[in-house]
């Protein structure tokens, strides 16, 4: 939860996840969204393509949804924002800018990473434990299956 009027200059509002949207005064102070990334089409569908994060295969689409909102026909987070919208990668090519001032708030979501975000805190620890000492080895086929359900 987060209540916009109570933003500072230069802060940094981040959505990991869940369905949560920011409130209509944080996404109006919002000066550079940044999204991660979208889920890619199928590659037998270019044509799906979405800026968005709720595409899928419906095997019975006449059945209900069980109250998760998809017969709604509402579009996902991806389409937050469309003139302050950068992605990761267009920001790494150099084709567009971030934060050109200290002051402006900046917003960020996942985009369909699948946790991706946490992967670099994850390897940092790793390899300082590692490094320390600490920990132990947990054996791979506890991780593994080798049938099928």
């Amino acid at each position: 939860m987060l209540d916009g009027a109570r933003l500072e200059k230069g802060a940094h509002v981040i959505n990991i996840g869940g369905s949560g949207v920011p409130d209509a005064e944080t996404l109006r102070r919002i000066d550079v969204y940044l999204r991660f990334g979208d889920s890619p089409a199928p590659a037998s569908r270019p044509d799906l393509h979405l800026e968005d994060e709720h595409l899928g295969w419906e095997a019975r689409a006449d059945k209900p949804k069980r109250g998760d909102g998809r017969s709604e026909r509402k579009r996902g987070h991806g389409i937050l924002l469309r003139d302050k919208r950068i992605t990761l990668a267009d920001l790494k090519s150099g084709r567009v800018q971030g934060r050109t001032s200290r002051d402006q708030i900046t917003y960020s979501e996942r985009g369909n990473l699948q946790g991706a975000q946490f992967f670099p805190i994850a390897g940092l620890v790793y390899e300082r434990a590692k490094a320390e000492g600490l920990g132990r080895e947990i054996p791979t086929e506890w991780f593994l299956q080798d049938i099928r359900n």
